[in-house]
């Protein structure tokens, strides 16, 4: 069946009038609703983005110059407020905390922090305390740090005793891949009660891979964060590459999980990190903890730490 090309032309030229028209009504809707602080105006659809240029920072700071310690900028189709100076980020940080605390969600919390479960991500409530409040106990803070210092110095000791083994053999110490290996240890000391690799070789160099992807993925400038409308399009790629990588990790994840729930009965007395987030998936105060975000805490922990 044939289908008449100006008939086409005519309903692309129609959907293309009613986003123009919605972008703009909606536009002139907001600014008669509200008060925003001054900022650059920007262009149509794309906002201030080709604003920043290839040192966001720097431009930012210039605009600051400019509009003052507050301003506001529409980053494609979303609204943004930046605040440059110590005051400024004092007032959103700590005076007005409670109102600023959720993050908006992205292509990096959604696709690689299991659809924001994690503690950086996730919106503030019952749950966000619990998880804050057993990464502080068991994991960051003063006494856990002090409680896991001996697990440190022994992981020191093994990263020493195979540089000095490497270099009585004549082969080349790269240190970020041994600090890598090291680091990796500790965590699995804290979180699992084990070394997660007990020699440096290809399990361990495919491990410091998959960190480094997953810091550099998550920090990509990517366009469906900033036009939500077409980010289903995923125009770079960012997305598939984000779910790749998430395969892994969680593979990697539930590998873990599952073999730490078989020896659960070697630790008793003796808990690790999993142990007691895992004895608080249903706690005293009625707030659960799914497997989800087990997995997503672990995760970024495994990035604090690394």
């Amino acid at each position: 069946m044939a289908i008449d090309t100006s008939l086409l032309l005519e309903l692309a030229a129609a959907t293309l009038l009613f986003f123009i028209t919605r972008f703009f009504i909606r536009s002139l809707l907001l600014k008669s609703s509200r008060k925003l602080p001054p900022g650059p105006k920007g262009w149509p659809l794309v906002g201030a983005l080709p604003l920043l240029g290839n040192m966001p920072h720097v431009a930012l700071a210039k605009m600051a110059k400019r509009y003052g310690p507050v301003m506001f900028l529409k980053m494609g189709t979303n609204s943004m407020v930046v605040a440059s100076t110590p005051g400024a980020a004092r007032a959103f940080l700590k005076t007005l905390d409670i109102n600023f605390s959720n993050r908006p969600p992205n292509a990096g919390a959604t696709l690689l922090a299991y659809h924001a479960q994690d503690m950086v991500f996730a919106d503030y409530g019952a749950r966000w305390k619990l998880l804050r409040k057993l990464s502080n106990l068991h994991m960051l803070g003063g006494k856990a740090l002090e409680d896991w210092s001996q697990v440190r110095a022994v992981e020191l000791g093994h990263m020493l005793r195979a540089m000095l083994e490497l270099s009585q053999r004549a082969e080349p110490v790269v240190v970020p891949e041994m600090l890598t290996f090291s680091m990796a240890n500790m965590i699995g000391q804290v979180i699992l009660s084990r070394r997660v690799f007990e020699t440096k070789g290809s399990e361990s160099n495919e491990f410091k891979d998959m960190v480094v992807e997953l810091m550099t993925t998550a920090g990509y400038f990517n366009i469906g964060d900033f036009i939500p409308s077409i980010a289903w399009l995923d125009i770079q790629g960012i997305q598939r590459g984000m779910k790749h990588l998430h395969r892994k990790f969680d593979r990697l994840l539930t590998k873990m999980m599952e073999e730490h729930t078989a020896s659960a009965h070697e630790r008793k007395g003796n808990p690790d990190f999993l142990d007691v987030i895992m004895a608080n998936q249903e706690n005293s105060t009625g707030e659960k903890l799914t497997i989800t975000n087990i997995k997503a805490l672990l995760l970024e922990q495994t990035l604090h730490r690394a």
